[in-house]
């Protein structure tokens, strides 16, 4: 029983592994190439930056982690720390829209699929203890791999650039206007922004990224962030998977990406605290102080606003 057991979820993993890439790939052949035209079209007729007094200081746009089944289910602590964030940067729009973890920004709920995925949300939120509504993570970690893979990373990337340009769009951002735009990505979020930089540059948009306890690898984009914030929890053992997965980020590979993005300085570790990686005691953790005394939600936001502020 036990090996039947194994071996279905063992065939569950090569199913979800095998048709990850898939998704971006069919947008590419069917959409992706006519979309791409529209938005630089789009771009073209607007070629000159904005009156000055019609644009923010700067855009804000968070990419959640991998438990997410769409762009508007972000967890109670996330959403807290969205609005605090706006809060403390009166003036400054704080997107939190896009469902990173698909080329089109369908989420998991908009899907044939919805009834599978609905349930597992369900026992999720229900707390029930069950490895089940893991799949919701395992199907998003696998888009996360896909973005960071050369072969199939692109075009992946360049659908949700895509649907980050739209997000900016409907929140009042101007072709041409050359406002700074900051994406925060949290956990496997960290290397779906980074991997939409080389684009949304070629879009004509500033970007830099917040990674907070982010899982990425030595994405193409890294030569096109202005910087990058790495906010690292010294109890966050999820997070150290990407220096280890990822052999760009290993200390020998000194030609990659990652490695000329540390020697340019333009790479800052930031100490996240005495945190772990998600859930309760997690950088997000609102109620309860951590072991050095200090809220970490207060901490992650103080350094978040100091960055930006």
């Amino acid at each position: 029983m036990i090996g039947w057991i194994l071996a279905s979820a063992g065939g569950l993993l090569l199913l979800f592994a095998l048709l990850a890439p898939l998704e971006s790939l069919r947008w590419w052949s069917t959409r992706g190439v006519a979309e791409m035209r529209r938005t630089y079209a789009l771009l073209e007729r607007h070629p000159a930056p904005g009156p000055s007094g019609e644009q923010p200081a700067r855009y804000v746009l968070y990419l959640s982690g991998v438990g997410m089944v769409d762009g508007c289910t972000l967890s109670a602590r996330e959403r807290s720390f969205c609005d605090d964030l706006a809060a403390a940067l009166p003036g400054v729009p704080v997107i939190a829209e896009v469902f990173p973890y698909a080329v089109d920004n369908r989420g998991l709920l908009q899907r044939a699929t919805a009834w599978l995925w609905g349930r597992l949300a369900r026992l999720r939120k229900a707390r029930r203890e069950s490895l089940t509504p893991k799949l919701i993570h395992l199907r998003n970690t696998l888009q996360v791999m896909v973005s960071a893979d050369p072969r199939y990373g692109p075009t992946l990337s360049a659908g949700l650039a895509q649907e980050i340009w739209r997000a900016l769009l409907r929140h009042g951002y101007t072709p041409g206007c050359g406002v700074p735009v900051t994406l925060i990505g949290f956990s496997g979020g960290a290397q779906m922004a980074i991997g939409s930089a080389s684009m949304l540059t070629l879009l004509g948009v500033e970007v830099s990224v917040i990674s907070i306890g982010g899982v990425f690898g030595d994405d193409p984009g890294l030569d096109h962030v202005t910087h990058l914030w790495d906010i690292r929890g010294s109890r966050d053992r999820l997070r150290k998977v990407g220096p280890i997965a990822f052999p760009g980020r290993w200390p020998f590979a000194r030609g990659s990406t990652w490695h000329h993005a540390v020697e340019d300085g333009r790479v800052t570790v930031l100490d996240g605290g005495p945190v772990v990686h998600d859930g309760r005691g997690s950088y997000f953790e609102g109620r309860e102080p951590g072991p050095d005394g200090v809220l970490p939600a207060d901490r992650l936001l103080a350094l978040v606003t100091g960055i930006l502020g």
